[in-house]
């Protein structure tokens, strides 16, 4: 057992046979214990990535949406009463968060059972709460201390690296998204990376975990980041269901609008956020990859991003305004 996680167990009382790293996480590690029977999440987090009161502000958004009525995976505090935790080994400096692991399990995305029109409609309309909570909480949200959404100079830096034509179609991008304006209806506090592998389903009811990146950030991130993975593995998985892009977003904006009024400034932004999400998941894959062992989906991945960066092609032909 790893000394980081001889300590945890120490602070968040689990048994240290029961604690298993998960595969999840580019940034933090993540495991599961066990606490007087029940099943939790600890999450290790360097000091040099996240500040206490960054950590401290993503459990009182946490805390926030599930007092406002989404299901949440909760934050829970150590045998000393703290939220977080801070060991120190060699050196260096880690945080310490624990969460009730959420019920359910990963939607099975072949299985129609669990892939259907009404999860869609649930996941619209957890993310429009989301949203309605933080339009109500503007003030207060404004306190806290997580990210500003900004042009990231490290990311243009590296497809500067690559190519020209990849920093030009970047440079293009941010200069469109400054252009927005910040208002209630459209900007706030938010997920970030609400795709189906931050939520856990039972009964089509969705708990969401993963707060780690949320940010202040406009709206159409969130939805962005819901349509493109959605799309993504539900085309890979059914390559016949050609509609699939359309029915998903016109039942996810069903369920959005029974909370949060889903307006054309929203609609229009979604297809430039689609298109900052292939930057980011092209600089993340080449982090995460080894460039020299690339098994062929990966390549083909790579590639296909960054031909579609490079030549400004728009993520999907669905035409987002038909839905207003």
């Amino acid at each position: 057992m790893n000394m980081k996680v001889k300590q945890a167990m120490q602070y968040f009382g689990g048994k240290e046979e029961s604690c298993m790293k998960l595969s999840s996480g580019f940034q933090n590690e993540v495991y599961e214990y066990t606490y007087e029977g029940e099943r939790r999440i600890l999450r290790v987090t360097p000091r040099s990535r996240r500040s206490m009161k960054q950590i401290q502000s993503e459990l009182d958004f946490i805390r926030s949406l599930q007092a406002g009525g989404v299901n949440v995976s909760l934050p829970v505090a150590s045998c000393f009463g703290n939220g977080i935790e801070q060991i120190n080994i060699e050196e260096e400096s880690f945080f310490l968060t624990s969460f009730i692991k959420a019920p359910g399990q990963f939607v099975n995305v072949a299985d129609e059972q669990e892939w259907n029109t009404k999860l869609f409609q649930n996941w619209g309309q957890t993310i429009g709460k989301m949203h309605a909570i933080a339009k109500q909480n503007d003030s207060n949200f404004e306190t806290y201390e997580r990210p500003i959404w900004k042009c990231d100079k490290k990311s243009m830096n590296f497809l500067k690296s690559i190519s020209a034509p990849l920093a030009v179609s970047y440079e293009n991008m941010i200069r469109e998204v400054q252009e927005f304006s910040k208002e209630q209806d459209t900007y706030g506090l938010i997920h970030n990376d609400l795709h189906q592998g931050n939520f856990f389903v039972k009964d089509n009811t969705l708990t969401i975990f993963d707060f780690d990146d949320c940010s202040f950030n406009w709206f159409a991130q969130d939805i962005a980041v819901t349509f493109y993975h959605a799309v993504w593995q539900g085309v890979s998985v059914r390559p016949e269901h050609v509609s699939f892009p359309q029915e998903f977003m016109k039942y996810f904006i069903e369920g959005y609008n029974k909370e949060h009024t889903m307006n054309k400034d929203i609609l229009k932004q979604i297809p430039l956020f689609l298109k900052l999400r292939e930057v980011f998941l092209f600089t993340l894959f080449h982090e995460a990859w080894d460039a020299n062992s690339l098994e062929e989906w990966q390549a083909y991945t790579m590639q296909d991003l960054q031909h579609r960066i490079e030549r400004e092609i728009p993520y999907t032909n669905v035409d987002f305004l038909t839905f207003v």
